[in-house]
């Protein structure tokens, strides 16, 4: 087993475990036919986070020819998925039982753990890009940037308008940087 695939385990660990938060959550919602037009921008917004959770696992792939890891090296790889995780429990905890006009309120109320989570992921992403190879100032890091301002509006409204318009704009920024970035395999 080389290096990189022992570190990856803990990774899809993670990973594994806030998709699975993600997808149960959904289900329940689903299966207990709860009225879920009230927040429907809260499944858009789960829905990117599934996107992300994809993409962090596609991207760490290309962190398999790092030569020799070092302690730091490997905090900074698993910092994303921990981040990912976090925000997929506050989207969708384990304990929702509500339908979706208190789904909206409940996350209104996390909200600002919530973005502030969101406004962590870019400096993380950062930190470990400069752990493990270097940083490089191009169309990736000024999405990422955006990503963090994007959290602002989020973190400072309790305006559902506000929300869904960021959840929408998150998923198709989201959406163009995989398309733009992150194809095919590196």
């Amino acid at each position: 087993m080389s290096d990189f695939e022992y570190i990856s385990v803990l990774l899809s660990i993670l990973l594994g475990l806030g998709i699975a938060q993600l997808l149960s959550g959904i289900a329940r919602l689903v299966r207990d036919g709860r009225r879920l037009a009230p927040a429907w921008w809260l499944m858009v917004m789960a829905a990117t986070l599934l996107l992300a959770h994809f993409q962090v696992w596609w991207v760490s792939f290309g962190w398999r020819f790092v030569q020799a890891w070092t302690f730091f090296g490997y905090a900074a790889f698993m910092v994303m998925p921990m981040l990912l995780y976090l925000l997929a429990y506050l989207i969708l905890p384990a304990d929702l039982l509500l339908d979706g006009r208190e789904w909206v309120r409940e996350f209104l109320a996390r909200r600002r753990a919530f973005y502030a989570i969101v406004a962590l992921v870019p400096p993380a992403s950062f930190f470990q890009q400069w752990m493990l190879s270097r940083l490089v100032f191009d169309f990736d890091t000024a999405m990422r940037l955006l990503w963090l301002a994007l959290a602002v509006p989020g973190f400072v409204s309790r305006r559902v308008a506000v929300q869904a318009a960021l959840a929408v704009t998150y998923f198709v920024v989201f959406v163009i940087y995989i398309c733009m970035l992150f194809v095919r395999m590196q």
